[in-house]
């Protein structure tokens, strides 16, 4: 099998594996600790003020990023939507589970990402010279801020789905 063909594929393949393990797991709850989630978006956070430091966007790429946070934050409200909090009725602690139209929508940015890359004839790698083309800065740029807007967003939504949730009653009371 020849490199590119192995490039294209391997990554579909491991795609459809995790969303199998996903699938099978989507009707058990699982806890689900809101004091947490700002974890993932500070880490986030961080890796984006790396990235921009080593590598500053140019004034089109500022504009990419904007762009790809307004879009991920949209995207990301309506997933914090899709998945189901609930009170387990015996212990009171918040229970998660994802829904199957929040792992369609994953799916589906993933795909979209696969074929706007496609689109634009971005490869993965540099060009001889070992610089990324120009198209390949602006895609990055632009699903950087999408993954950081998409996960800000999400976690808040969760977060306030969760506060909102009633108090915990216990039985025979």
């Amino acid at each position: 099998m020849d490199p590119k063909t192995l490039q294209t594929w391997l990554p579909l393949v491991v795609i459809a594996v995790v969303f199998a393990f996903r699938f099978r797991n989507l009707s058990k709850p699982k806890p689900f600790q809101p004091g947490q989630l700002w974890i993932a978006p500070v880490l986030l956070f961080a890796v984006f003020v790396l990235l921009v430091i080593s590598l500053p966007p140019s004034a089109m790429g500022w504009l990419v990023i904007a762009v790809g946070v307004a879009i991920g934050a949209a995207i990301g409200w309506k997933r914090g939507h899709l998945m189901h909090l609930e009170r387990d009725p015996h212990s009171g602690a918040v229970m998660i589970r994802q829904s199957p139209a929040a792992l369609l929508l994953v799916l589906g940015i993933i795909l979209a990402r696969r074929g706007v890359s496609a689109g634009l004839g971005v490869t993965p790698g540099a060009d001889a010279a070992g610089h990324m083309s120009n198209a390949a800065m602006l895609l990055t740029d632009g699903l950087l801020g999408f993954a950081l807007g998409m996960v800000i967003a999400m976690r808040f939504t969760l977060w306030q789905r969760a506060k909102a949730l009633p108090a915990h009653q216990p039985e025979g009371i």
